[in-house]
């Protein structure tokens, strides 16, 4: 990953870094992938508990997020800047009224919480982005399991 952390010596106001973040889950919100990605470094890295993502893969997840949880929404509770980190307690919620792996939707709503630790710098154009994320949106396993996507063992 390439080396564009804010310089030592700037201390941008935490609106400036907190801004890619909540920008980010309002794109999502609003299903507009195109200006959630552009929350992102081009060589950013989403770090996830199955899988680390680039930009096109943090795409692929939220598609597919949506087709399962058409009213997938995220809210932030609370956020805090450490440095040039945004550490955010987020709650997703969705109705299950897709299928996936072959489960047929059991219409039932389902709610998370999952924590966004994104590490904020600035691109080659000097504008405020994401430049690594370490979230986990499968993160309450017994929220996925009451659906029938994570068997109770794993829990």
């Amino acid at each position: 990953m390439s080396q564009i952390l804010l310089a030592s010596n700037e201390k941008p106001a935490t609106e400036e870094l907190t801004a890619p973040v909540r920008e980010f889950i309002a794109a999502v919100n609003a299903d507009d992938l195109p200006a959630a990605i552009d929350r992102l470094a081009s060589d950013s890295v989403h770090h996830g508990r199955i899988s680390n993502y680039r930009p096109e893969g943090v795409q692929v997840l939220f598609r597919l997020l949506r087709g399962v949880l058409p009213d997938l929404r995220f809210e932030i509770r609370d956020m805090r800047v450490d440095g040039d980190r945004v550490v955010s307690r987020i709650v997703g919620t969705g109705t299950h009224t897709g299928s996936y792996l072959n489960k047929p939707p059991t219409n039932r709503p389902i709610a998370w919480e999952s924590v966004d630790i994104a590490t904020v710098g600035r691109d080659q154009r000097g504008e405020v982005v994401i430049l690594e994320r370490f979230w986990d949106v499968f993160a309450d396993a017994r929220a996925w399991q009451e659906i029938g996507f994570i068997p109770a063992i794993m829990c």
